[in-house]
């Protein structure tokens, strides 16, 4: 809502508010359609809404929740931005968030992809996706609520113990700032901004993927670019959630004298077969 209120008051036109319900939250998802529905039509701001079954995708996709309601909101936002002729996404991810993702990413064991954070500006397919208060804090954006009278609804959830992302966010940040001072909360950014570029330097070395990969090439390479070719070769052939495990799952098939299969997310396989690497779906 502050994010909304802050483009009007910039004097961008023609926005469009898009709203996903989850339907996680029953009453409560309802109601958050109302409301948003009111703000946008007080702002004079179209309006998309649509409604996704988030826990029977999951469960079909055989994919985290989180995962889950990440790609139905991406998929969603670019329907719209079709229907609208859009090409540009704003998200209201602020500094508290970059900080939480960071500190998320790494007790994952995530590489300087994640270290890095999320990027201020970004593209989803067509879309470009701007990130304007990734270097705003939350006790900043809530003097500007508190400030304009902005109207907001809470979701519930963001106050239970029960989500690892909540647990840092309620209990780890506030022990790390009570431990080490408010300075953190720059150094964690700041940290995200020098992986971000190192990142993309890294990245320019990773060849473009192929349908499959040639064992022979990847035991010519660095372990570190062998991860990093493996790993964007998973991604871009849509294998849910991957990460340092599933890659080093599929580099152990280039022992010769191990198996010669290996199990992913998402009812996939990766084989080798006559010196290639490849992917194949499941039987159940």
């Amino acid at each position: 809502m502050v994010l909304l209120d802050a483009l009007v008051r910039l004097g961008f036109q023609r926005l469009v508010v898009c709203h996903l319900d989850h339907t996680l939250r029953g009453r409560a998802s309802r109601e958050d359609l109302v409301f948003v529905r009111r703000q946008a039509k007080a702002l004079g701001c179209d309006l998309e809404s649509a409604r996704a079954r988030t826990a029977e995708f999951a469960s079909e996709q055989k994919i985290s929740l989180e995962l889950a309601a990440r790609e139905l909101r991406q998929a969603f936002f670019a329907k719209c931005a079709k229907i609208h002729k859009c090409r540009d996404l704003v998200l209201a991810h602020h500094a508290d968030d970059q900080i939480e993702t960071c500190l998320f990413n790494f007790l994952r064991g995530t590489g300087a992809s994640g270290l890095a954070g999320m990027k201020p500006v970004s593209k989803l397919g067509t879309l470009t996706i701007h990130r304007p208060m990734l270097g705003v804090e939350r006790r900043e954006i809530d003097l500007y609520q508190k400030l304009h009278r902005i109207r907001f609804r809470e979701d519930a959830s963001n106050a239970e113990l029960l989500h690892a992302r909540n647990k840092l966010r309620l209990s780890v940040i506030p022990a790390i700032e009570r431990a080490l001072g408010p300075g953190f909360r720059k150094a964690i950014p700041r940290a995200a901004e020098i992986l971000r570029a190192e990142e993309e330097w890294m990245s320019s070395f990773v060849p473009e993927p192929s349908e499959n990969l040639s064992c022979p090439d990847l035991q010519g390479m660095t372990l570190a670019l062998q991860r990093r070719t493996v790993h964007r070769w998973l991604k871009s052939s849509g294998v849910p959630e991957c990460g340092w495990e599933e890659t080093r799952r599929v580099l152990s098939l280039l022992d010769t004298t191990g198996p010669a299969k290996t199990n992913l997310p998402g009812g996939l396989h990766a084989r080798r077969r006559a010196g290639v690497l490849f992917l194949e779906k499941g039987t159940e």
